[in-house]
């Protein structure tokens, strides 16, 4: 064999390998994601639709019931999840009797998103959309302006100053 073949020949096992290897880094990444999901049991406006906040909800996610959730009207709880897909369970239950009332079921794929809020009262009423905006993106009116004037007169702005001058 010529020593040229088989240089080139181990360049492209080397680069397959290395293809493969930063494919096999992707994959781990992807499927081993940790996510922040908050479940928020507030009454909210999705889409022109109001959903009303339940009084007592269990809710499971991924089928581990040693871990449920139990959220009144106007709580709001964090859990953390690996993977990109998910199974949550909102069960609305009669505080009193400890009754199911009404089960429903949601598949949530997460993704690369890193945290989500769920809307729990979206989710038992079926609602197309169940996500919400995270409280730290929110945004906010702005502040009414105030006469800065004054201010401004007071502080001169930088690398204005006149030079002083020199007899």
């Amino acid at each position: 064999m010529n020593n040229g073949t088989v240089n080139k020949k181990r360049l492209v096992i080397r680069l397959v390998l290395l293809a493969l290897l930063v494919a096999l880094g992707f994959l781990l990444y992807y499927y081993g994601k940790e996510h922040e999901v908050l479940l928020d049991n507030k009454t909210v406006n999705i889409g022109g639709q109001t959903y009303e906040a339940a009084e007592f909800v269990r809710i499971t996610v991924n089928g581990d019931t040693d871990k449920q959730i139990e959220l009144y009207a106007k709580e709001r709880d964090m859990v953390k999840v690996t993977g990109p897909r998910h199974t949550i369970k909102v069960e609305i239950v009669d505080e009193d009797s400890d009754e199911v009332l009404r089960t429903e079921e949601r598949v949530l794929d997460l993704g690369k998103a890193s945290s989500v809020m769920i809307s729990v009262p979206a989710v038992a009423e079926k609602a197309p959309d169940v996500y919400l905006p995270l409280p730290g993106t929110m945004t906010q009116a702005p502040e009414p302006e105030t006469s800065t004037e004054a201010a401004t007169e007071e502080i001169p702005e930088a690398g204005m100053e006149e030079p002083p001058i020199s007899e």
